[in-house]
């Protein structure tokens, strides 16, 4: 009796445990991904860890924070961003970078007509270049978006 009670019990949570796993599946798969825009970057740049090289980008949103840079081959990474704001929206979308001595990091896109932007928290590799370079302030490159995005 105790075992085919044991049996009964196991035999729900298996199934509740598929189900909950099939409707993730499908919540994950039913939110599109959203093209910002497309960037063509002239350096090398630091996205929190990872190095990507001079390319044209398309930029991605996955998520609410989770940003996709797309380029050529096997140039592309995924970001984790914080939201920004500003007083005033822009006419065009843009991409920041952080210079510092010779290196690039990400550190906002906006979009054209928005006030709320995302912003790359610094990377290890940001905090020990300013250390480096005695905490100088860093220099912000703006690179405007491309004209059409390429879905």
């Amino acid at each position: 009796m105790k075992s085919t009670r044991i049996n009964s019990i196991l035999s729900s949570g298996i199934i509740a445990c598929a189900l909950a796993i099939g409707s993730l599946a499908s919540t994950q798969s039913a939110s599109a991904q959203t093209t910002i825009a497309k960037v063509t970057i002239p350096f090398d740049f630091q996205m929190g860890s990872k190095t990507l090289p001079a390319g044209t980008y398309r930029v991605e949103r996955e998520s609410a924070n989770l940003i996709l840079l797309e380029g050529s081959g096997k140039a592309s990474g995924f970001v984790v961003m914080n939201s920004a704001s500003r007083s005033k929206a822009l006419d065009h979308g843009i991409v920041s970078f952080d210079r510092t001595g010779d290196k690039y990091y990400l550190r906002q896109i906006w979009t054209a007509g928005d006030q709320i932007g995302l912003e790359c928290p610094k990377s290890r590799a940001e905090k020990a270049a300013l250390v480096a370079t005695n905490n100088e302030a860093a220099t912000t490159v703006e690179l405007a978006f491309n004209a059409d995005p390429q879905k």
